[in-house]
């Protein structure tokens, strides 16, 4: 479902964007890494996966919402911890490579600041897993891809550094938070709790119409 939400606000998005405000696309590269924390009361184990990996992206611009569309390429490790952790009390080991289509809006808010323009962002995005590839896999690579769609909402600020009157150089950092994948929640019980977060640092350069 948040992938249809994700996708009709997108073609929302440019069917109307040029109606209302000056639009501009542009081509970036983000460094973006995930952090999935999964506390288990009973069985005394917390686990932390971490993603961190790097794509590119592409964006589309109408002053007050910005949509993007990614790829993102990771790979994953799963560090436990706890008494009940097998097969110590502390291990950590290497999980699948991973590619990530990305699909992303944003509402943005530009203050002119003279050579520049910064803006508070706020929005969503929508993970989808294309593949996940681990030899030693016990699940088919296209289920285990399954695990990375995940619905996230984000914030955060960027702003766009003006080089000619139509080129501008846009970094931008954003801070995000998920609700687990449908595979991981199925697997859930009361006594699971989860916290996933994220952090994404990108730079892209932008061309006005």
């Amino acid at each position: 479902m948040a992938k249809r939400i994700v996708l009709a606000l997108t073609i929302l998005t440019l069917a109307a964007g040029g109606a209302f405000a000056q639009v501009s696309i542009g081509l970036g590269g983000n460094f973006a890494v995930s952090a999935d924390l999964v506390k288990n009361s009973i069985q005394e184990i917390n686990s932390t996966t971490t993603t961190p990996g790097g794509g590119f992206y592409a964006f589309f611009d109408a002053t007050y919402l910005e949509v993007d569309v990614g790829m993102l390429f990771g790979s994953t490790n799963t560090v436990l911890e706890g008494p009940g952790a097998p097969p110590a009390p502390n291990a950590s080991y290497d999980g699948p490579n991973v590619t990530i289509l990305t699909l992303s809006l944003y509402g943005k808010l530009p203050i002119s600041l003279g050579s520049f323009t910064l803006f508070p962002m706020l929005g969503i995005q929508g993970d989808i897993g294309l593949s996940a590839k681990q030899d030693d896999a016990e699940v088919p690579s296209d289920q285990l891809a399954d695990y990375f769609n995940r619905f996230w909402i984000k914030l955060g600020v960027g702003a766009d550094f003006n080089l000619s009157e139509q080129l501008y150089l846009r970094p931008s950092i954003l801070y995000g938070i998920n609700f687990g994948t449908k595979k991981i929640n199925e697997q859930k019980g009361s006594d699971v709790t989860t916290f996933c977060q994220g952090l994404d640092i990108r730079v892209a350069l932008g061309f006005r119409f």
